[in-house]
């Protein structure tokens, strides 16, 4: 019956989530068993190539059996390893028990600590789901291009199309309002469109306020 594996998160340095996860990956995948020569004492990384290499040395005696020195016990323990874009300063490891998450980050640069308890999969769903570009990005927001033939050029949104994650744009300083359209991910914002409801409410209660119709400690009253 194969052992169910759980998934842990380890606290790391802000920035240095990678560097980390490519420490804790070598631990795991990249050291091998050493097994070695009874004869010669050199050391090989199978139990094969020992058995090789014994039938041609040159201190080989009438008997002998491989030695193994050594073991990684990460091996086959680790089965994942995530660093989500939208959370930093931590790396999650999917192992079959805690200690596994002891010994992969034992001696890891920028590691702060692990977290206490388990990471249920609801946890870190969220994080697997890539954010639509286009998301955040509203009809008469302003947003500079970033990359592209209009690449440093601010444009106000005429209308987002989600569906494909692309904005129709106008750009500002143009003297032509010729609309073109820009995948999400070229364009940042800038400014945020201040809807109508917004700019509604600011004229009533500045009204209100000019009339005494405001306490002193209405929220409103410091806008």
């Amino acid at each position: 019956m194969e052992t169910k594996s759980s998934i842990y998160a380890v606290r790391t340095t802000i920035g240095q989530e990678k560097g980390v996860t490519d420490l804790i990956t070598t631990a795991v995948i990249g050291e091998t068993d050493v097994w070695e020569c009874p004869f010669c004492s050199e050391e090989f990384a199978s139990k094969k190539a020992t058995l090789e290499h014994m039938g041609s040395c040159k201190k080989k005696k009438k008997a002998g059996e491989p030695k193994l020195i050594s073991t990684n016990p990460l091996l086959g323990r680790v089965k994942a390893i995530l660093v989500p874009e939208t959370l930093r300063g931590y790396v999650f490891l999917e192992t079959l028990e805690f200690r596994d998450v002891e010994i992969a980050i034992s001696g890891v640069p920028h590691v702060r600590g692990r977290v206490g308890g388990k990471v249920s999969f609801e946890e870190i769903d969220k994080f697997l789901v890539p954010k639509p570009a286009a998301e955040g990005i509203s009809t008469g927001d302003v947003v500079e291009i970033i990359s592209g033939p209009f690449k440093g050029e601010r444009a106000k949104v005429a209308r987002v199309d989600a569906a494909k994650e692309e904005l129709i744009l106008e750009l500002l300083d143009s003297p032509h309002t010729i609309p073109i359209r820009v995948h999400a991910d070229f364009a940042k914002i800038v400014e945020k469109a201040k809807r109508e409801e917004e700019v509604e409410v600011s004229a009533e209660t500045r009204g209100m306020a000019e009339e005494g119709g405001l306490d002193d400690d209405s929220f409103w009253a410091h806008d």
